[in-house]
């Protein structure tokens, strides 16, 4: 794994955003924020993803709107970045929002937050080479424009956009004219998620294909989504990542250490991330162990 999204923020007309359900700075966030603090230190790359299927951040109430209604929610997501020491965003656009407004937020990202910032697309895979499905975009003039200021793109090679059982489709978008380095395939981590689902094993004789045509310069794995992926499910998460790794980068799988110390921090992280459900009576039980993660 080399980048972890956090999503999804939401900008809200006449509110103030929100990581799904509610501001990001609410306790309930607090196992997240230390636990991606630690993945940080291990060289894991801690973006976020705004947008999604839910609408809203991409309106003329809200990032597409006037100058006055931009500077007003573009300051909210400013200061998200700052505030949580984001060191990237992805722009996940599934509704209309005008080829300017997209060309403006992601000028003002980069001028606000350097070339270390990391700024991705989320199209699905079919809108690379043909009409976006969802926000009206046009990829490729995107590309051709600010391609210098997006350091690639989250394509959806799922639920009908695209498909990974075989190298086709990745191929006819680099023979389009995209640069491999610059499309990330995008899939499906468990059938809870979505359909078609692509077990694993497939999934790495395509890109097994793949990286020996393309001389392993193809962009990476994005997963959708962390919490179930297979093969270890809720329990094992991360065994997904762990794959898709060492068939991308055999070798490269980031170690993070855990001391008694951190162990003990993220546990009353947890305590107060969870004490909301104190309330509710058919609350789970703990379901995380941090001291058996130590190892130091």
């Amino acid at each position: 794994m080399s980048d972890l999204y956090i999503c999804s923020f939401h900008v809200n007309a006449g509110g103030v955003i929100h990581l799904n359900d509610y501001p990001p700075s609410d306790p309930r966030f607090l196992t997240l924020w230390n636990e991606t603090m630690i993945m940080k230190e291990a060289g894991v790359r801690i973006m976020g993803m705004v947008g999604g299927a839910a609408s809203g951040s991409f309106t003329k109430e809200t990032l597409d709107g006037d100058t006055a209604t931009f500077e007003h929610y573009y300051g909210q997501l400013r200061d998200v970045i700052r505030q949580f020491e984001l060191q990237g965003m992805d722009l996940d656009i599934e509704q209309h929002m005008s080829q300017e407004g997209a060309y403006r937020l992601i000028e003002r990202l980069h001028k606000d937050f350097g070339d270390d910032f990391v700024i991705t697309m989320a199209p699905v895979a079919d809108s690379l080479i043909g009409p976006d499905y969802f926000g009206d975009l046009n990829y490729t003039a995107i590309e051709s424009g600010l391609g210098r200021e997006i350091d690639w793109y989250n394509a959806q090679f799922y639920s009908g956009f695209g498909d990974m059982s075989t190298p086709d489709d990745y191929l006819r978008i680099i023979d389009y004219g995209w640069k491999p380095h610059k499309v990330v395939i995008g899939q499906l981590t468990s059938p809870a998620n979505g359909s078609p689902y692509l077990p694993y094993d497939q999934l790495n004789a395509t890109i097994v294909t793949l990286r020996d045509k393309l001389h392993h310069r193809i962009g990476g794995i994005f997963g959708w989504e962390y919490f179930n992926s297979l093969p270890g499910g809720e329990a094992k998460p991360w065994e997904w990542a762990q794959v898709m790794t060492q068939i991308l980068r055999p070798g490269m799988v980031p170690k993070m250490p855990i001391s008694r110390t951190l162990a003990a921090k993220l546990d009353k992280a947890y305590e107060e991330s969870t004490a909301h459900l104190a309330r509710i009576a058919s609350a789970a039980s703990k379901t995380v162990n941090y001291l058996a993660m130590v190892d130091s």
